[in-house]
């Protein structure tokens, strides 16, 4: 799917020269704030600088956060006070207003997934993916409701990230619930040991090789001729009764099982050991090339099973550097595009940027950053975004990047249009009651 859209060039030069035009003054004024006055605009093509200055996790101060979860879960009755919310204290953009940090401090009780919970943020080459899948933020293992329930019993010292660990284990009634949090983890995370570096490739990673997709597809290609036949289609869809993929492959069974062409019934394709060997073989090529052509982006790490975009979430992502890092990645992505364009390079690849939850968390996270840019017209630059790269969902639940779950941004526009004019046809066909008369009559003043 996504090469189709890829070879569809929407914008015509013009179109093309006016966005990068005013993407490279969005970057300049981005660069100007004293935070990142020893960033160079000539710089923004060497991923490893842009990420240093703008991804919390690259920078030395905050690395200890994650070197600190290790360090507490190899400790098993260790009683530190920890929380992944933490990467927030040295966040500028989020220090500004008090309000906001007393709300996570003093509600030690709640958002306990939030607290605990690996973050995730960016997975995939920024450089090079043709394919942003950009979502709200992670899922939480267990409800949030539940685990809120859980803490309000507990005094805060209790609730440690060994407590946490053990008690989802319990609630998700996993096999290994009766293990150390570490070996809940590993179990959790298919980790084959438990470094800093294991945890932090969670969180980010920057390379085509650790992307989500291509780790689930490289567990499943480890996998015996058993466990293609029987083990991966051990859910039955309610509806049709026929074999569904099984979450073991979360991203596979969620979100990209029809850009790969697959369903609980053909996944034999990839089964080497089977009489089409080559052919098996030349599939899982394929489907690994997919998956380096993806990047997965949260709009803010922090896991929950509901995103609070009306709560915490929302006041994160409009309030936080943190948030900012996915929309810059995403502006920075095209902006290299254009550039190349221009440059006269044939083997350019357009990105192509789907979104989950578009108009309420990610278009109105581009508008807070446009508004910020003097002599910058943000309404044009989104329209142009919006035109030539932008595309959303339809689905309130559910993510799969499908052909009936997928729209451009324009053409999402022009549908809800088209809904809202069908509604008036509709509507007006009725008779209409004089609300007006009604009420004189009833009120004896006729």
């Amino acid at each position: 799917m996504y090469n189709e859209i890829n070879k569809e060039e929407k914008l015509t030069k013009e179109e093309r020269d006016i966005l990068e035009r005013n993407l490279k003054i969005c970057f300049e004024t981005i660069f100007k704030d004293p935070d990142t006055k020893s960033f160079d605009m000539k710089d923004i093509e060497n991923k490893e600088r842009f990420l240093e200055k703008f991804s919390p996790w690259h920078q030395d101060k905050d690395q200890k956060l994650i070197r600190k979860f290790v360090d507490n879960v190899k400790n098993d009755n260790s009683t530190d006070d920890f929380s992944w919310l933490d990467i927030l204290n040295n966040d500028k953009r989020w220090n500004k207003d008090d309000e906001l940090k007393k709300e996570i401090k003093e509600n030690k009780n709640k958002y306990i997934n939030m607290h605990y919970q690996i973050p995730t943020h960016f997975h995939g080459d920024i450089d090079n993916a043709v394919l942003f899948y950009c979502m709200e933020n992670p899922r939480g293992y267990t409800k949030d409701s539940d685990m809120d329930t859980w803490a309000e019993k507990q005094m805060f010292g209790k609730k440690t990230v060994d407590n946490y660990y053990k008690h989802t284990a319990k609630l998700r009634d996993e096999t290994w619930k009766n293990e150390t949090s570490q070996k809940i983890i590993k179990e959790r995370y298919n980790l084959n040991g438990f470094t800093p570096n294991s945890i932090e490739k969670i969180i980010y990673s920057n390379s085509k090789d650790e992307t989500p997709l291509r780790r689930e597809l490289e567990n499943m290609f480890k996998e015996n001729k058993e466990f293609f036949d029987k083990k991966y289609t051990l859910v039955k869809n309610k509806r049709s009764k026929k074999p569904a993929l099984s979450d073991k492959y979360y991203y596979i069974s969620r979100f990209y099982a029809q850009l790969l062409e697959i369903n609980g019934e053909n996944l034999s394709k990839y089964n080497i050991e089977s009489e089409y060997k080559e052919e098996a073989k030349a599939e899982r090529d394929k489907a690994i090339k997919i998956s380096e052509k993806i990047c997965n982006v949260e709009i803010y790490p922090f896991s929950s099973s509901d995103p609070k975009l009306k709560g915490i979430g929302g006041k994160i992502l409009r309030n936080s550097d943190l948030s900012r890092l996915g929309a810059y990645i995403v502006l920075r992505r095209i902006y290299k595009y254009l550039q190349e364009v221009e440059k006269g390079k044939k083997d350019a690849q357009k990105p192509v940027i789907i979104f989950r939850k578009y108009d309420s968390a990610w278009k109105e996270l581009f508008k807070k950053i446009f508004d910020e840019v003097k002599d910058f017209n943000n309404k044009l630059v989104l329209e142009l975004l919006e035109k030539g790269f932008f595309y959303c969902q339809l689905a309130q639940q559910g993510g799969g990047i499908t052909s009936g779950n997928v729209i451009s941004v324009p053409n999402y526009k022009i549908l809800l249009s088209m809904k809202k004019d069908a509604f008036k046809e509709i509507s007006d066909l009725l008779p209409r009651i004089d609300i007006d008369k009604i009420s004189v009559k009833e009120s004896g003043n006729e």
